[in-house]
C-alpha cells in the first residue's frame, strides 16, 4: 500500500465508456454518486458519459471536479460493441464530455484540470471487483463471464488476485450465446435475454439428444438444432426454439464445470466456499442457479449491475481497496439497489402539469393502499417511488405491477404494454418471509436468481419451465413497496405481485416522473401511482 497516496486520495471518479455507460463517485470509500447514462439520455445502452451526466454525478455526491483526486477510465476504445452503431448509429462517442489523456496514460485533463488517472484496468477484474467488494464475504472466489472471456479471481479481505485457471481455453458457450442471439434477434446485447426466455420452449419431448455433449462448434450446434426444430412464431417469422434450448444447455453445462472447479480451488486455497458472480453472462439466472446448486459453493452474491454498467463501480472499489489498501465495508441491499436523484413533490407536480392535457390526476393520502386496491381489481399499474434502480432489473422503484394469478395478465402486459415477444416471462416480487414456501430460496433482492415455483396459482409469473426469476422484498430495503405487497396479500392471500420494468419496448427504464408519465400515456397501463397521486389516461375507460 502506498501510504502517502492512500492518505491523499479521498475522491475517485470512475467512468465506463463501453455500452451501458456509467459513472461513479467514491468519496472516502462511500458510493456518493452513481448513474447509468441511458436513463438520462433515453438511448438504450448509451456508452460513456456526457457533460450533463458528469454534472449530475457531482451534484449527487456534493463535490466538485476540484475535489477529485483520481480518475479511472474504463473500457476506453477497447470494448466497443458492434450492437451500438446498429441501434443508434456511429456518433454516440461524440456525445461524451471532453477529456484528454497524456501519452503515458497517467493523467487526464477534464475542464482544464489535470488529474492522475488509470486507463483501462483489466475488464474482467473490474467486473469481479463490483461483485466481490459489495459481497458480505470475507474471502471467496470472484467470477466474471461475458462474451469476451471467463476469468476467476481470489478474494481475501481487501485484496483481489487472478486465479491460475485458464477457462478461456475451452469455455465457449458465452460466444455461442452471442451468435445465437444475433442469428435469432439481430443483437447479442439485446437478444441474449430473449434466448434464455425462449430456450424452454425448445426442449425435446424425450430430453436432450445424447450428441449434445459432443457439440464443440457453432455449425455443430446449428445442425443439432435442425434435427428436431420447434418453431415459435413471433412477428411474422418463426424462431427455432430448439437452437435456444441447446445453447442454454451448453452454457449450463460449461458453467457447472467452472463452478465445480472453482469450489475445489477455493478449498485448496483456504478461502470461503463463496462465489461472487458478475459480467453480462451473470444475467443468465437460470444457468447461474443450476451451476450454483450443483457445486460445492455454499453462498452466492451478484451485484445488481452485472453488465458493463457495473464496471465503473468495480474499478472504483478495486482502486480504493486493492490499490490503496483501505479495509472493506458492508452494504445493505438498499444501498446497492437504488442510486441517483430522487424527485420531490414539486418535481412530480411539474411533470403532471407538463402532461396535463392527456392525464387525469387523483390526489391520494395513501397511495400504497390505493395501489393494492387497483391491483386486486385487476388493473396494471406503473409504480414510481424514490431513486432509480441500479442495473437492468425493476426492483420496486420504477416498476409495472399486476396481479400474478392470471396467465392472461402476462399476455396482456407483453402484447399491449411492453410490446414484446409473448414468450418473455414476468417476475414475482415476493415478501421475503414467504419466499421459501413459494420458491424454496430467500436472498434474491436483485432479481438475479431463478427458482422453481412450488405452489400453484401464480401462473402470470411462472415460466413455461416451471421457474420464476424472483425478487425477495424486505421492509428494511423498501418500506412502501413491501407494504404494497403486504396489502395486496391481505386482499388476495398471495404475498407477491407481478413486477416488470417501467418502460416500453426499445426504451430504458423510466428515470424521471415525466418519463413515467410518458410510459403511461403512450402505452396500455391503467394507472400510474406516485407518492400522493394516482394518474390515469384522459379518455381511458
Amino acid at each position: 500500500m502506498d501510504g502517502d497516496r492512500s492518505r491523499s486520495t479521498r475522491v475517485i471518479l470512475s467512468i465506463n465508456f463501453n455500452h451501458d455507460g456509467s459513472g461513479v463517485l467514491l468519496v472516502d470509500g462511500e458510493i456518493a454518486g452513481y448513474l447509468t447514462t441511458e436513463r438520462f439520455s433515453r438511448l438504450k445502452k448509451h456508452p460513456g458519459l456526457r457533460e450533463d451526466d458528469l454534472d449530475e454525478l457531482f451534484t449527487q455526491a456534493g463535490v466538485d471536479l476540484a475535489d477529485v483526486d483520481h480518475v479511472l477510465l474504463c473500457n476506453l476504445h477497447n470494448m466497443d460493441s458492434p450492437d451500438i452503431p446498429v441501434m443508434h448509429g456511429s456518433d454516440l462517442k461524440h456525445t461524451w464530455f471532453e477529456f484528454w489523456v497524456n501519452q503515458t496514460n497517467t493523467a487526464v485533463r477534464i475542464r482544464g484540470r489535470r488529474i492522475p488517472c488509470t486507463v483501462n484496468p483489466d475488464h474482467h477484474l473490474i467486473h469481479a471487483a463490483a461483485a466481490y467488494y459489495t459481497s458480505p464475504f470475507e474471502s471467496g472466489v470472484a467470477l466474471a463471464i461475458d462474451p469476451t472471456g471467463c476469468r476467476a479471481f481470489v478474494g481475501r479481505d481487501h485484496r483481489l488476485q487472478p486465479s491460475l485457471i485458464d477457462f478461456d481455453a475451452w469455455f465457449n458457450a458465452n460466444i455461442g450465446y452471442c451468435q445465437v442471439a444475433n442469428l435469432q434477434f439481430g443483437s447479442a446485447i439485446v437478444g441474449a435475454g430473449k434466448v434464455m426466455a425462449l430456450a424452454p420452449y425448445g426442449r425435446p419431448a424425450d430430453g436432450p439428444a445424447a450428441e449434445a455433449a459432443d457439440v464443440r462448434t457453432f455449425p455443430q450446434l446449428l445442425a443439432l438444432a435442425e434435427k428436431d426444430p420447434r418453431p415459435v412464431a413471433v412477428a411474422g417469422r418463426e424462431l427455432n426454439a430448439t437452437l435456444a434450448f441447446y445453447i442454454q444447455l451448453g452454457l449450463e453445462r460449461q458453467l457447472g464445470v467452472v463452478f465445480d472447479q472453482l469450489a475445489h480451488y477455493a478449498t485448496r486455497n483456504g478461502v470461503a466456499r463463496a462465489v461472487a458472480l458478475s459480467g453480462g453472462t451473470a444475467l443468465n439466472v437460470v444457468a447461474n442457479e443450476i451451476a450454483f446448486r450443483r457445486s460445492g459453493f455454499e453462498r452466492i452474491h451478484l451485484h445488481p449491475a452485472c453488465g458493463d454498467d457495473g464496471t465503473a463501480l468495480g474499478a472504483a472499489l478495486w482502486f480504493w481497496h486493492h490499490v490503496l489498501g483501505h479495509p472493506r465495508r458492508g452494504y445493505t441491499a438498499a444501498e446497492l439497489m437504488y442510486a441517483g436523484p430522487e424527485y420531490p413533490e414539486p418535481a412530480v407536480r411539474r411533470a403532471l402539469a407538463e402532461h396535463g392535457d392527456r392525464i387525469v390526476v387523483e390526489p391520494t393520502g395513501d397511495h400504497v393502499e390505493r395501489a393494492a386496491d387497483l391491483l386486486a381489481a385487476g388493473e396494471v399499474i406503473g409504480w414510481f417511488d424514490g431513486a432509480a434502480e441500479v442495473g437492468p432489473r425493476a426492483l420496486g422503484h420504477r416498476s409495472i405491477l399486476a396481479d400474478p394469478r392470471d396467465a392472461a395478465m402476462r399476455d396482456r402486459i407483453n402484447a399491449t404494454i411492453k410490446f414484446r415477444e409473448h414468450f418473455r416471462p414476468l417476475a414475482p416480487a415476493v415478501l421475503d418471509e414467504h419466499a421459501v414456501e413459494w420458491f424454496g430460496i430467500r436472498d434474491s433482492p436483485f432479481m438475479l436468481r431463478a427458482a422453481p415455483v412450488l405452489r400453484p396459482g401464480v401462473d402470470a409469473v411462472t415460466h413455461v419451465d416451471g421457474t420464476a426469476r424472483l425478487q425477495t422484498v424486505a421492509r428494511s430495503d423498501n418500506p412502501a413497496y413491501y407494504d404494497l405487497i403486504r396489502a395486496f396479500a391481505a386482499r388476495t392471500g398471495v404475498p407477491m405481485v407481478l413486477n416488470t420494468s417501467l418502460n416500453t419496448r426499445g426504451e430504458p427504464i423510466a428515470q424521471t416522473p415525466s418519463d413515467a408519465l410518458h410510459t403511461l400515456v403512450e402505452g396500455g397501463l391503467d394507472r400510474l401511482v406516485l407518492p400522493g397521486y394516482v394518474v390515469g389516461r384522459r379518455g381511458a375507460r
